[in-house]
């Protein structure tokens, strides 16, 4: 059964990577990520290279799968499994989300993709709160997975509202920015601090609970960077100070990280 389930992952690992890619370079429906976020854009959108981000966390997936297929693979793999086992059911459903995310994005469904975003995060979340020990780099990767679901899932509304003709960056339309993007970056603040707020949730991630809001400080310095041409608006110092404050966040769960291994290794 642990065979199955790691190559599982890793085979939708890798279908999240090459549809994402696929998406991106070639298209779907005619349409790349960035033709339609372009089309749906508005202040609280970032700059295109906060995205790379994506990356990395495929990376740090990958990593995390072929971790997975060794541990099945090797000698007393149950008993292993039990304290090195990285990717449970709810990481697995929040990567086939993913995919199908993509897919509904790209045929411009932008009302059900927010939907699934939805549920990327809701899968997240039981992922990491989900009480069984992982791996220090099974809890970095489901850190910066779920930060940056918790920056998208917020933007995914933003480009609903747009799509819906609600607003739009010309200033017509039921809001405009730039005041409609300040409140959506201190929604997406709120989101921050509500996650952090729960102890199931640090305790889930720890020791690598500090990279989930260091992933909130790369989305908002990208939001000021892309607003800062020009003459900067209002967006940019409410980014800047939002930056600011989760890079407090981040220096304090950080430090207390530094602080648990400092004090076992003396012990």
């Amino acid at each position: 059964m642990l065979k199955i389930r790691a190559i599982t992952n890793l085979i939708l690992v890798a279908a999240m990577i090459f549809i994402s890619y696929y998406s991106s370079i070639v298209g779907i429906n005619g349409e790349t990520q960035a033709t339609v976020s372009k089309g749906l854009s508005t202040d609280f959108t970032p700059a295109p290279y906060a995205f790379s981000i994506w990356g990395i966390i495929f990376v740090m997936l990958v990593v995390v799968a072929i971790k997975d297929i060794r541990l099945a693979f090797s000698e007393n793999a149950e008993q292993k499994a039990q304290s090195g086992w990285s990717m449970n059911c709810w990481l697995t459903v929040a990567i086939a989300l993913t995919i199908a995310w993509v897919i509904v994005w790209s045929y411009l469904q932008i009302g059900w993709s927010l939907v699934i975003m939805a549920g990327i995060f809701i899968s997240l979340l039981l992922s990491v709160i989900r009480q069984s020990p992982r791996p220090v780099s099974a809890n970095i990767t489901l850190a910066l997975y779920f930060g940056w679901i918790s920056v998208a899932l917020v933007a995914n509304e933003s480009a609903w509202l747009v799509h819906l003709g609600w607003l739009s960056e010309a200033g017509e339309g039921w809001l405009s920015d730039p005041n409609f993007s300040v409140m959506q970056s201190a929604l997406s603040l709120v989101l921050f601090a509500l996650v952090l707020s729960f102890k199931s949730v640090k305790k889930g991630l720890e020791p690598a609970i500090f990279v989930y809001p260091m992933v909130g400080v790369w989305a908002y310095i990208a939001i000021m960077v892309k607003n800062a041409a020009g003459n900067p608006n209002l967006l940019v110092y409410v980014s800047a100070f939002f930056a600011l404050i989760l890079l407090v966040v981040t220096g304090y769960f950080g430090t207390k990280w530094n602080s648990s291994y400092s004090a076992k290794a003396k012990d």
